[in-house]
Protein backbone atom coordinates (compact mmCIF):
# COMPACT_ATOMS: atom_id res chain seq x y z
CA UNK A 1 0.00 0.00 0.00
CA UNK A 2 1.36 3.41 -0.96
CA UNK A 3 1.91 6.20 1.55
CA UNK A 4 -0.89 8.19 -0.09
CA UNK A 5 -3.29 5.24 0.25
CA UNK A 6 -2.28 4.79 3.89
CA UNK A 7 -3.01 8.45 4.60
CA UNK A 8 -6.36 8.08 2.86
CA UNK A 9 -7.26 5.05 4.97
CA UNK A 10 -6.26 6.85 8.17
CA UNK A 11 -8.39 9.82 7.16
CA UNK A 12 -11.27 7.44 6.52
CA UNK A 13 -10.96 6.03 10.04
CA UNK A 14 -10.76 9.54 11.45
CA UNK A 15 -13.85 10.58 9.53
CA UNK A 16 -15.77 7.53 10.77
CA UNK A 17 -14.76 8.34 14.37
CA UNK A 18 -15.82 11.95 13.93
CA UNK A 19 -19.20 10.95 12.50
CA UNK A 20 -19.71 8.54 15.38
CA UNK A 21 -18.97 11.28 17.91
CA UNK A 22 -21.32 13.69 16.15
CA UNK A 23 -24.11 11.10 16.25
CA UNK A 24 -23.48 10.43 19.94
CA UNK A 25 -23.57 14.16 20.70
CA UNK A 26 -26.88 14.44 18.82
CA UNK A 27 -28.26 11.44 20.71
CA UNK A 28 -27.23 12.67 24.18
CA UNK A 29 -28.47 16.21 23.48
CA UNK A 30 -31.82 14.78 22.40
CA UNK A 31 -31.90 12.57 25.51
CA UNK A 32 -31.21 15.60 27.73
CA UNK A 33 -34.09 17.51 26.10
CA UNK A 34 -36.33 14.45 26.49
CA UNK A 35 -35.53 14.05 30.21
CA UNK A 36 -36.08 17.76 30.85
CA UNK A 37 -39.46 17.75 29.11
CA UNK A 38 -40.53 14.78 31.22
CA UNK A 39 -39.47 16.50 34.44
CA UNK A 40 -41.56 19.58 33.72
CA UNK A 41 -44.56 17.64 32.42
CA UNK A 42 -47.39 16.03 34.38
CA UNK A 43 -45.51 12.77 34.99
CA UNK A 44 -42.57 14.59 36.58
CA UNK A 45 -44.40 15.69 39.73
CA UNK A 46 -42.84 13.02 41.97
CA UNK A 47 -39.38 13.91 40.67
CA UNK A 48 -40.00 17.63 41.21
CA UNK A 49 -41.19 16.89 44.75
CA UNK A 50 -38.03 14.90 45.44
CA UNK A 51 -35.80 17.65 44.04
CA UNK A 52 -37.59 20.20 46.24
CA UNK A 53 -37.21 17.91 49.27
CA UNK A 54 -33.45 18.05 48.75
CA UNK A 55 -33.58 21.85 48.92
CA UNK A 56 -32.95 22.48 45.24
CA UNK A 57 -35.10 25.25 43.80
CA UNK A 58 -36.88 24.80 40.51
CA UNK A 59 -34.73 27.63 39.11
CA UNK A 60 -31.59 25.66 39.97
CA UNK A 61 -33.09 22.46 38.57
CA UNK A 62 -33.66 24.23 35.25
CA UNK A 63 -30.25 25.91 35.27
CA UNK A 64 -28.42 22.62 35.87
CA UNK A 65 -30.49 20.79 33.27
CA UNK A 66 -32.08 18.25 35.59
CA UNK A 67 -34.53 15.83 34.08
CA UNK A 68 -36.67 12.79 34.73
CA UNK A 69 -36.53 9.29 33.26
CA UNK A 70 -40.13 8.14 33.17
CA UNK A 71 -41.43 4.88 34.60
CA UNK A 72 -42.50 3.53 31.20
CA UNK A 73 -39.11 2.08 30.36
CA UNK A 74 -39.53 2.81 26.64
CA UNK A 75 -40.21 6.56 26.35
CA UNK A 76 -36.64 7.54 25.45
CA UNK A 77 -36.21 4.54 23.15
CA UNK A 78 -39.29 5.64 21.22
CA UNK A 79 -37.95 9.19 20.96
CA UNK A 80 -34.56 8.04 19.70
CA UNK A 81 -36.14 5.51 17.31
CA UNK A 82 -37.94 8.35 15.52
CA UNK A 83 -34.54 9.96 14.87
CA UNK A 84 -32.88 6.66 13.90
CA UNK A 85 -30.57 6.91 16.90
CA UNK A 86 -31.19 3.56 18.59
CA UNK A 87 -27.64 2.29 18.03
CA UNK A 88 -26.25 5.61 19.22
CA UNK A 89 -28.45 5.39 22.30
CA UNK A 90 -26.99 2.00 23.08
CA UNK A 91 -23.42 3.26 22.53
CA UNK A 92 -24.11 6.29 24.74
CA UNK A 93 -25.47 4.00 27.46
CA UNK A 94 -28.98 5.48 27.64
CA UNK A 95 -30.63 2.43 26.03
CA UNK A 96 -30.37 -1.27 26.75
CA UNK A 97 -29.51 -3.71 24.00
CA UNK A 98 -32.64 -5.67 23.07
CA UNK A 99 -32.90 -9.38 23.62
CA UNK A 100 -33.71 -11.49 20.57
CA UNK A 101 -37.02 -10.43 19.08
CA UNK A 102 -37.47 -7.50 21.48
CA UNK A 103 -37.03 -3.77 21.12
CA UNK A 104 -34.56 -1.42 22.78
CA UNK A 105 -35.57 -0.27 26.26
CA UNK A 106 -34.53 2.68 28.40
CA UNK A 107 -31.49 2.24 30.65
CA UNK A 108 -32.90 4.72 33.19
CA UNK A 109 -36.37 4.30 34.69
CA UNK A 110 -38.10 6.49 37.29
CA UNK A 111 -35.04 8.47 38.20
CA UNK A 112 -34.05 12.12 38.57
CA UNK A 113 -31.48 12.73 35.85
CA UNK A 114 -28.34 14.80 36.36
CA UNK A 115 -26.35 15.55 33.20
CA UNK A 116 -22.59 15.45 32.89
CA UNK A 117 -21.61 18.28 30.54
CA UNK A 118 -18.48 19.59 28.87
CA UNK A 119 -17.07 22.84 30.31
CA UNK A 120 -18.91 24.60 27.48
CA UNK A 121 -22.24 23.05 28.52
CA UNK A 122 -22.71 20.28 25.96
CA UNK A 123 -24.40 17.20 27.51
CA UNK A 124 -22.14 14.13 27.46
CA UNK A 125 -23.77 11.59 29.74
CA UNK A 126 -26.07 11.17 32.74
CA UNK A 127 -26.38 9.85 36.24
CA UNK A 128 -29.82 8.89 37.54
CA UNK A 129 -30.93 9.23 41.18
CA UNK A 130 -33.52 6.71 42.33
CA UNK A 131 -36.76 8.18 43.65
CA UNK A 132 -38.18 7.28 47.08
CA UNK A 133 -38.72 4.74 48.57
CA UNK A 134 -35.21 4.00 47.21
CA UNK A 135 -35.57 0.26 46.76
CA UNK A 136 -33.00 0.09 43.95
CA UNK A 137 -29.41 1.17 43.43
CA UNK A 138 -29.24 4.77 44.63
CA UNK A 139 -27.28 6.11 41.65
CA UNK A 140 -27.11 4.60 38.18
CA UNK A 141 -24.78 5.99 35.54
CA UNK A 142 -23.85 5.30 31.96
CA UNK A 143 -20.61 3.70 30.90
CA UNK A 144 -17.81 5.54 29.15
CA UNK A 145 -18.18 6.28 25.45
CA UNK A 146 -16.20 8.01 22.72
CA UNK A 147 -17.56 11.38 23.93
CA UNK A 148 -17.61 10.70 27.68
CA UNK A 149 -14.87 9.52 30.02
CA UNK A 150 -16.02 9.53 33.63
CA UNK A 151 -12.91 10.89 35.31
CA UNK A 152 -12.48 13.79 32.88
CA UNK A 153 -15.71 15.60 33.75
CA UNK A 154 -16.97 17.59 36.73
CA UNK A 155 -20.59 18.24 37.56
CA UNK A 156 -21.42 21.95 37.54
CA UNK A 157 -18.19 23.16 35.94
CA UNK A 158 -20.16 24.85 33.15
CA UNK A 159 -21.83 27.05 35.77
CA UNK A 160 -18.77 27.46 37.99
CA UNK A 161 -16.09 28.50 35.46
CA UNK A 162 -16.57 32.27 35.69
CA UNK A 163 -16.78 32.21 39.48
CA UNK A 164 -13.68 29.99 39.75
CA UNK A 165 -11.72 32.46 37.65
CA UNK A 166 -12.99 35.36 39.73
CA UNK A 167 -12.27 33.68 43.08
CA UNK A 168 -9.07 31.96 41.98
CA UNK A 169 -10.45 29.01 43.92
CA UNK A 170 -12.73 26.01 43.46
CA UNK A 171 -14.76 24.11 46.05
CA UNK A 172 -14.87 20.35 45.41
CA UNK A 173 -17.73 18.26 46.81
CA UNK A 174 -18.88 14.71 46.16
CA UNK A 175 -22.46 14.99 45.02
CA UNK A 176 -24.49 16.87 42.46
CA UNK A 177 -27.02 17.97 45.10
CA UNK A 178 -24.16 19.22 47.30
CA UNK A 179 -22.90 21.25 44.34
CA UNK A 180 -26.30 22.76 43.52
CA UNK A 181 -26.97 23.70 47.16
CA UNK A 182 -23.61 25.46 47.37
CA UNK A 183 -24.39 27.44 44.23
CA UNK A 184 -27.75 28.44 45.70
CA UNK A 185 -26.11 29.48 48.97
CA UNK A 186 -23.74 31.89 47.23
CA UNK A 187 -20.75 29.67 46.46
CA UNK A 188 -20.92 29.44 42.65
CA UNK A 189 -17.29 28.30 42.38
CA UNK A 190 -18.32 24.77 43.43
CA UNK A 191 -18.11 21.56 41.41
CA UNK A 192 -19.18 17.97 42.09
CA UNK A 193 -17.11 14.84 41.59
CA UNK A 194 -20.15 12.53 41.75
CA UNK A 195 -17.63 10.28 43.49
CA UNK A 196 -14.61 10.76 45.74
CA UNK A 197 -12.02 10.44 42.98
CA UNK A 198 -9.95 13.20 41.46
CA UNK A 199 -7.67 12.69 38.47
CA UNK A 200 -5.04 14.69 36.68
CA UNK A 201 -7.62 15.41 33.97
CA UNK A 202 -10.07 16.82 36.51
CA UNK A 203 -7.37 18.89 38.18
CA UNK A 204 -6.35 20.20 34.75
CA UNK A 205 -9.96 21.29 34.14
CA UNK A 206 -9.95 23.29 37.37
CA UNK A 207 -6.55 24.82 36.72
CA UNK A 208 -7.66 25.76 33.20
CA UNK A 209 -10.73 27.43 34.70
CA UNK A 210 -8.42 29.64 36.78
CA UNK A 211 -8.24 27.83 40.12
CA UNK A 212 -5.04 28.53 42.04
CA UNK A 213 -6.43 26.98 45.21
CA UNK A 214 -8.73 24.00 45.82
CA UNK A 215 -11.01 23.58 48.82
CA UNK A 216 -12.01 19.94 49.29
CA UNK A 217 -15.23 19.20 51.16
CA UNK A 218 -15.99 15.49 50.90
CA UNK A 219 -18.64 13.78 53.01
CA UNK A 220 -17.68 13.33 56.69
CA UNK A 221 -17.54 9.55 56.60
CA UNK A 222 -14.93 6.87 56.07
CA UNK A 223 -15.43 7.12 52.32
CA UNK A 224 -14.69 10.84 52.40
CA UNK A 225 -11.47 10.27 54.38
CA UNK A 226 -10.43 7.54 51.97
CA UNK A 227 -11.18 9.87 49.08
CA UNK A 228 -8.86 12.51 50.49
CA UNK A 229 -6.18 9.88 51.05
CA UNK A 230 -6.51 8.64 47.48
CA UNK A 231 -6.31 12.14 46.02
CA UNK A 232 -3.64 13.64 48.27
CA UNK A 233 -0.60 12.73 46.18
CA UNK A 234 -2.04 14.47 43.09
CA UNK A 235 -3.11 17.49 45.11
CA UNK A 236 0.25 17.84 46.86
CA UNK A 237 2.01 17.63 43.50
CA UNK A 238 -0.20 19.85 41.36
CA UNK A 239 -2.13 22.13 43.72
CA UNK A 240 -0.07 22.71 46.87
CA UNK A 241 -2.60 25.35 47.95
CA UNK A 242 -5.26 22.78 48.81
CA UNK A 243 -7.36 23.09 51.94
CA UNK A 244 -9.81 20.65 53.51
CA UNK A 245 -13.14 21.48 55.16
CA UNK A 246 -14.17 19.42 58.16
CA UNK A 247 -17.94 19.08 58.30
CA UNK A 248 -19.45 18.58 61.76
CA UNK A 249 -21.10 15.34 62.73
CA UNK A 250 -22.35 13.16 59.91
CA UNK A 251 -23.94 15.84 57.74
CA UNK A 252 -23.12 16.06 54.05
CA UNK A 253 -22.57 19.57 52.62
CA UNK A 254 -26.15 19.95 51.35
CA UNK A 255 -27.58 18.80 54.68
CA UNK A 256 -25.34 21.24 56.57
CA UNK A 257 -26.39 24.18 54.38
CA UNK A 258 -30.09 23.39 54.78
CA UNK A 259 -29.76 23.17 58.56
CA UNK A 260 -27.17 25.82 59.39
CA UNK A 261 -27.38 28.25 56.46
CA UNK A 262 -24.94 30.02 54.18
CA UNK A 263 -23.28 32.00 56.99
CA UNK A 264 -22.28 28.86 58.85
CA UNK A 265 -20.96 27.35 55.63
CA UNK A 266 -18.92 30.50 55.01
CA UNK A 267 -17.36 30.12 58.47
CA UNK A 268 -16.53 26.47 57.80
CA UNK A 269 -14.85 27.38 54.53
CA UNK A 270 -12.80 30.09 56.23
CA UNK A 271 -11.60 27.50 58.76
CA UNK A 272 -10.51 24.97 56.13
CA UNK A 273 -7.10 23.51 56.99
CA UNK A 274 -4.14 23.04 54.67
CA UNK A 275 -4.15 19.52 53.27
CA UNK A 276 -0.96 18.42 55.03
CA UNK A 277 -2.22 19.68 58.40
CA UNK A 278 -5.51 17.88 57.87
CA UNK A 279 -3.82 14.59 56.98
CA UNK A 280 -1.57 14.64 60.02
CA UNK A 281 -4.26 15.75 62.47
CA UNK A 282 -6.69 13.11 61.22
CA UNK A 283 -4.25 10.20 61.08
CA UNK A 284 -2.42 11.07 64.30
CA UNK A 285 -4.49 13.46 66.44
CA UNK A 286 -2.31 12.77 69.51
CA UNK A 287 0.78 14.14 67.74
CA UNK A 288 4.00 13.75 69.73
CA UNK A 289 2.00 12.33 72.62
CA UNK A 290 0.90 9.31 70.58
CA UNK A 291 1.79 5.79 71.62
CA UNK A 292 3.91 3.50 69.48
CA UNK A 293 0.83 1.62 68.29
CA UNK A 294 -0.94 4.88 67.41
CA UNK A 295 2.09 6.03 65.41
CA UNK A 296 2.22 2.70 63.62
CA UNK A 297 -1.44 2.93 62.68
CA UNK A 298 -1.00 6.51 61.43
CA UNK A 299 1.92 5.48 59.23
CA UNK A 300 -0.20 2.65 57.82
CA UNK A 301 -2.90 5.24 57.02
CA UNK A 302 -0.50 7.68 55.36
CA UNK A 303 1.91 5.28 53.70
CA UNK A 304 -0.11 4.94 50.44
CA UNK A 305 0.31 8.68 49.87
CA UNK A 306 4.06 8.53 50.40
CA UNK A 307 4.40 5.45 48.23
CA UNK A 308 2.57 7.13 45.34
CA UNK A 309 4.65 10.30 45.65
CA UNK A 310 7.95 10.10 43.83
CA UNK A 311 11.11 11.51 45.34
CA UNK A 312 10.88 15.28 45.19
CA UNK A 313 9.88 18.43 47.06
CA UNK A 314 6.27 17.36 47.74
CA UNK A 315 7.30 14.05 49.29
CA UNK A 316 10.10 15.64 51.30
CA UNK A 317 7.81 18.35 52.65
CA UNK A 318 5.20 15.80 53.74
CA UNK A 319 7.84 13.58 55.34
CA UNK A 320 9.32 16.50 57.28
CA UNK A 321 5.86 17.61 58.42
CA UNK A 322 5.06 14.10 59.67
CA UNK A 323 8.40 13.92 61.45
CA UNK A 324 7.72 17.19 63.24
CA UNK A 325 4.15 16.17 64.10
CA UNK A 326 4.98 12.68 65.34
CA UNK A 327 8.32 13.28 67.01
CA UNK A 328 9.99 10.61 64.87
CA UNK A 329 13.02 11.39 62.76
CA UNK A 330 12.91 11.39 58.98
CA UNK A 331 15.19 8.30 58.75
CA UNK A 332 12.92 6.44 61.19
CA UNK A 333 9.88 7.35 59.14
CA UNK A 334 11.57 6.36 55.87
CA UNK A 335 12.38 2.95 57.36
CA UNK A 336 8.81 2.45 58.60
CA UNK A 337 7.35 3.55 55.28
CA UNK A 338 9.56 1.12 53.38
CA UNK A 339 8.16 -1.75 55.44
CA UNK A 340 4.67 -0.72 54.27
CA UNK A 341 5.72 -0.94 50.63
Amino acid sequence: MSQTETRGEENGFQQAARLEREELHRCVTLAATHFQSRLWGDEGQAARDYIASRGVTMESARAFGLGYASASGTALAETLAREELLDAGESAGVLRHPRAGNRHTDYFKRRVMLPFCSPEGQPLSFIGRDLPPHQRVKYLETRNSSIFIRNTTLFGLTHARDAIRGEGSAIIVEGGFDCMLLHQAGFPHSVGLISTTLSTARIDLLLAAGARELVVMLDPDRGGWRGIQQNSDLLLLYVPRTRVVQLPGKEDPDEFILRAGAGAMRRLLSEARPLTDYLLATALPQGRGASASERKKAIEELSPIFLRLQEGPARTALLEALASHSGLSCPELESLLRTQG
